[in-house]
């Protein structure tokens, strides 16, 4: 592998031996489990290989090799030359992000490698993992998105009225959502009707004249949509080398953005063929709001990531990191976009670089997972205002400029996904992995 695409680092610990009372292959499907667990909450395919391979290597597995293929994870395992090899496979078809639980995972791991827990302690505290609830409970969740969504608006400027008014529309499409999951409606049409309340409410805003600001909700609505999680992800893959489930993420992210836009496209296109008047945006997008009012702005982008990072089950510590991510990234996207007036997406891909490799370069100091502050720190470069502008022109049979438009906004996730790229590999460079991240440490096989 080139230097990029090393896996995240995890501490490799080695027992000389596997306990002589328990069976390889158990101790296998213990590794695979932990393996799974991270899988499912949404962990990049090299950290979940990394984990999975180092527990093995805990308890005395040597030479296990690990693969993901999409939602597919498999564990090798040749106690000799001689020995009949052990595969055990599983299939992860869901995958949400819980932070609580992965950062409990890898807590695991390195007890289980410094001799601090024996097979049967790490079996019982792996079971407690999997069944333990949620870190914040459903109703702060929805809290938190609502907060989520009314403080995007802020950060383009809106104002108490639009806050509200966005606030309320996140805090329908989670509760909806979650209604909807438990009656096995597929994602996509939940993505698809979170698009179309939003902009619904926001047209009905602009007819009472409640506000002339009602753009900036659909931004709050889509921005709680956009899929953060297999975005970073299947950014990590690719930069490790897991083309293909890098690829599946990359379909599944086409496919929620897809799912934005018919949503939105679908709202307006009842409004124009119903001869309402939907709300207009800017020529030029969000308008310039000046030096004065960058702190508020900037703190409002703050306050979105520790909201998205309370959403994902961050700790405290995960909330301050990931609100000093989002600072970073949209203060260096105002001032370029507004000071030296750089495109959209250039701005935006100099921010993401400078978020990925912050974020990854405080990873490897501490040993962990760089996803959560990863996916909180790109969350207010998140293009649903120009989403929405693209789609609105469409409605209006307006086609190049509707076209434009939707391909800037398009622009602006590559930009965002070159940025975490370049930034990732230069955290490589920048941070290596100090001896004794990559060290391969042996331990007695007794506890």
């Amino acid at each position: 592998m080139t230097p990029a695409q090393q896996p995240v680092p995890v501490r490799r610990f080695t027992r000389l031996a596997p306990p002589a009372d328990e069976y390889p292959g158990e101790l296998l499907l213990l590794a695979l489990r932990t393996g799974e667990l991270l899988l499912a909450n949404g962990a990049p395919a090299a950290d979940v290989v990394a984990t999975a391979t180092a527990m093995a290597a805990g308890m005395g597995l040597h030479g296990c090799t690990a693969d993901v293929t999409a939602g597919a994870l498999s564990l090798s395992y040749r106690s000799g030359p001689r020995a009949v090899p052990m595969t055990e496979v599983r299939v992860v078809r869901t995958a949400t992000l819980d932070y609580s639980r992965i950062d409990a995972v890898h807590r695991l791991v390195e007890q289980v490698g410094r001799g601090r827990l024996d097979v049967r302690a790490a079996r019982s505290r792996l079971a407690q993992i999997e069944a333990a609830r949620p870190a914040h409970p459903a109703w702060q969740v929805t809290l938190s998105w609502a907060g989520l969504g009314g403080f995007f608006t802020v950060m383009l400027g809106g104002g108490p009225t639009v806050f509200a008014a966005a606030a309320v529309v996140a805090a329908f499409i989670d509760r909806a959502n979650i209604y909807l999951s438990r009656r096995g409606v597929p994602d996509f049409h939940q993505v698809v009707l979170g698009g179309a309340v939003a902009t619904a409410t926001a047209t009905g805003l602009f007819l009472t004249g409640t506000t002339t600001q009602a753009p900036l909700v659909v931004a709050g609505g889509i921005a709680m949509l956009l899929p953060g999680l297999a975005f970073v992800s299947g950014v990590q893959d690719a930069i490790a080398g897991y083309l293909v489930t890098a690829a599946a993420r990359a379909l599944e992210v086409a496919m929620a953005v897809a799912a934005i836009v018919a949503g939105v496209g679908a709202a307006l296109y009842v409004a124009a063929h119903s001869g309402l008047r939907a709300p207009q945006v800017q020529p030029d997008g969000f308008a310039l709001h000046g030096w004065a009012a960058l702190p508020p702005e900037i703190l409002a982008a703050t306050m979105v990531c520790v909201c998205l990072a309370f959403c994902l089950q961050g700790t405290r510590w995960n909330l301050l990191t990931a609100g000093l991510a989002g600072a970073l990234a949209w203060t260096v996207h105002l001032v370029l976009w507004q000071e030296f007036r750089l495109p959209p997406p250039l701005a935006a891909a100099v921010a993401a670089t400078l978020v990925g490799l912050a974020t990854q370069t405080l990873a490897r100091r501490t040993n962990t997972t760089a996803l959560l502050l990863t996916i909180a720190g790109i969350a207010p470069l998140a293009p649903g205002y120009t989403i929405y502008q693209g789609m609105l022109h469409l409605s209006h049979g307006q086609l190049a400029p509707g076209l434009l438009t939707i391909g800037q906004a398009a622009a602006i996730g590559l930009a965002i996904a070159a940025g975490l790229t370049l930034g990732h590999t230069a955290a490589d460079q920048v941070a290596p992995r100090t001896a004794h991240q990559g060290a391969v440490r042996r331990l007695p096989t007794s506890h």
